[in-house]
């Protein structure tokens, strides 16, 4: 833990905070700046436990997260170390709460931004559990495959658009799927199978154009989806553009006269955010105009609040938001040490450090909510084109195969999007949208 000196306060230290350390700050109603009430999600991430102990820990946790982030708000670096020591002796990633393990993390990320803040000061060496060679950066496929196994979030962004794809595409003959993050390709065998299946006859042609940053992963992506397509007769064609979102240009893409195309961009559009001009956004709706694609789809975290605003709030939104994530994770069962269960929450937790510990152009995870995303979408010249009931009952199918009752699926407005959430907490949201006419 980055703190001030080494990793613990001397005794004296200890005693002067221990009186009231949240004196030393000017906010006395929390980060959020609201009720003291303790969220649903928090509640449940804090009881989903069985040690001793454990939840008055937790409660504690929570209580050090929030006067460390007020601490931080008010440049109080003594009450920041004072706290960061006392999150360092008991938040865990092997914690046996899921708001234990969450702790750790923001703890880190605290540290990090305390370590920004005054570097002559504060250690910014992450704690040895979270660097000792446990995680890599090809896990994020290890991090998914474990997500899409415990939870339906993967599968709900996945197969609700692909349901979407096969509306704009139904009675086209050569379709082009553009996959602005495709990773390992997980959602498209199944629109593959879904399009091999399609009456009265499947495309003639189906081409996929992936982004990504990893020139090996697109090819190993590209060579299993073309085995996928080879084995249920369809004719396939992969190609693959190594760059970064805001780098691809019309060029790169390949689309082709007479293609039906379509935009898929899950989990990626709010790093362009980080441009706070708003160019980089408009560049990429005017990429997006310029294939002619006939829809746009999108998913996303639904986080109101955690792109703009006040630090101390986006700090304590950010929190209950990971919470939630971290006990949908939890309430499958997993063991606390778990290494599958370690790598899912590592994926989130790599979010979560660039959202506390960043500010500027640094901080790419700027996660809006619906009603932000309709705003920059209808700015940038598009419309709303609708999630139909057929993607609904696809969602809430999703939602049901996993730790039933406390999964939804919500509309947005009147079938302009669709939201799954655990217990009240929303976590995300898919839409689409098309050019409108004066600017296509």
């Amino acid at each position: 833990m980055a703190v001030a000196g080494s990793s613990s306060l001397a005794p004296a230290k200890k005693e002067e905070y221990s009186k009231s350390p949240s004196s030393h700050s000017s906010s006395s109603s929390g980060t959020d700046g609201g009720s003291s009430a303790m969220p649903p999600v928090l509640e449940a991430a804090i009881t989903r436990s069985v040690v001793p102990e454990a939840e008055s820990e937790a409660l504690e946790l929570v209580g050090a997260l929030t006067s460390c982030a007020d601490s931080l708000a008010v440049c109080n670096y003594e009450a920041v170390n004072y706290y960061l020591a006392r999150l360092g002796e008991t938040a865990s990633p092997s914690g046996p709460t899921p708001l234990h393990r969450v702790a750790s993390y923001f703890a880190e990320a605290l540290a990090l931004r305390a370590a920004h803040m005054w570097p002559h000061v504060f250690d910014a060496t992450p704690p040895r559990e979270l660097t000792d060679g446990a995680f890599h950066d090809d896990d994020d496929a290890m991090a998914l495959r474990v997500l899409n196994s415990v939870t339906p979030i993967p599968r709900f962004l996945h197969f609700t658009l692909n349901e979407r794809l096969l509306r704009a595409f139904d009675g086209h003959d050569r379709v082009h799927v553009i996959d602005f993050d495709i990773k390992q390709g997980l959602q498209w065998p199944s629109l593959l199978q879904s399009l091999a299946a399609r009456h009265p006859e499947p495309p003639s042609h189906v081409r996929i154009t992936g982004v990504g940053a990893s020139r090996q992963e697109l090819q190993d992506t590209g060579a299993r989806l073309a085995r996928v397509a080879a084995a249920l007769g369809l004719t396939f064609e992969f190609h693959a553009v190594v760059d970064r979102l805001e780098d691809v240009r019309l060029w790169m893409l390949h689309v082709k006269r007479g293609e039906r195309v379509a935009v898929n961009c899950i989990l990626a559009a709010h790093r362009l955010l980080r441009d706070e001009t708003g160019g980089a956004m408009s560049d990429f709706l005017g990429l997006v105009r310029s294939t002619g694609a006939t829809v746009l789809l999108l998913g996303e975290h639904e986080a109101a609040g955690l792109n703009a605003g006040r630090w101390e709030a986006r700090f304590a939104r950010a929190l209950r938001h990971y919470a939630a994530a971290f006990d949908a994770v939890g309430a499958a069962g997993l063991p606390p040490a778990s290494a599958a269960r370690a790598r899912a929450e590592e994926m989130f937790a790599r979010e979560i450090r660039n959202a506390v510990a960043f500010e500027g152009p640094d901080r790419s995870e700027r996660h809006e909510s619906f009603a932000g995303w309709r705003r920059r979408m209808e700015d940038g010249g598009f419309q709303n084109a609708g999630i139909g009931d057929r993607e609904a009952m696809q969602g809430r199918m999703i939602a049901r195969m996993f730790a039933p009752g406390n999964y939804s699926v919500h509309p947005q407005g009147d079938g302009e999007g669709l939201t799954l959430l655990w217990l009240d907490h929303p976590l995300y949201t898919v839409t689409a949208w098309t050019p409108t006419a004066d600017s296509a």
